[in-house]
């Protein structure tokens, strides 16, 4: 009996929502993330995101108006990694490029097109690169904390599932084998 309980109190319960402290606690989180908080974080970094992609949006307006035939403008891309606003080069006629890319301004190929800008708009352009930047790394991190949030989360309730319901080889994997 004091066995049992005591492995509960190691390996957590059925009952209980909560991460065990032990071995596997992760000091930054200052003992165990509990799982209400983990609810609360994930509706706060929701809405950073929406107010990101907001800020986001904005962003791509104000520099569309203020450089409306740029030889580049800042776009939001879909796809899924944590870069979610890049510039992309026109690939009108008159700016000679082939194709639509996507490039950093403090890269090569950035450094290439301001040199074809005007100095009177180069420190604009560096200081919309500059809010660019910020706002891909405030998105970035709280998407991937969002993800590593909601992952933990979706670990745990798969767990409360197999204790409930057993194992059951016929079951909908939804879980990748990334652990």
């Amino acid at each position: 009996m004091v066995t049992t309980m005591r492995r509960r109190q190691a390996i957590g319960s059925v009952e209980s929502d909560e991460a065990v402290a032990g071995r596997f606690d992760v000091a930054p989180l200052k003992g165990p993330l509990r799982v209400r908080e983990a609810r609360q974080r994930l509706a706060a970094l929701e809405q950073v995101i929406r107010d990101g992609e907001a800020e986001g949006t904005r962003l791509c307006e104000s520099f569309g108006k203020q450089f409306p035939t740029a030889p580049a403008k800042i776009v939001r891309y879909n796809d899924r990694s944590l870069t979610f606003y890049r510039w992309r080069q026109s690939s009108a006629r008159r700016w000679g490029n082939p194709s639509t890319t996507a490039i950093s301004l403090t890269g090569q190929a950035g450094r290439a097109l301001l040199a074809r800008v005007p100095i009177s708009a180069r420190g604009h352009w560096l200081n919309y690169e500059r809010r660019r930047i910020y706002l891909n790394m405030r998105l970035s991190t709280a998407s991937y904390e969002l993800y590593r949030l909601q992952d933990w989360l979706d670990g745990l309730d798969a767990i409360k599932a197999i204790e409930r319901d057993g194992l059951s080889v016929d079951a909908p994997d939804n879980q990748n084998e990334r652990g």
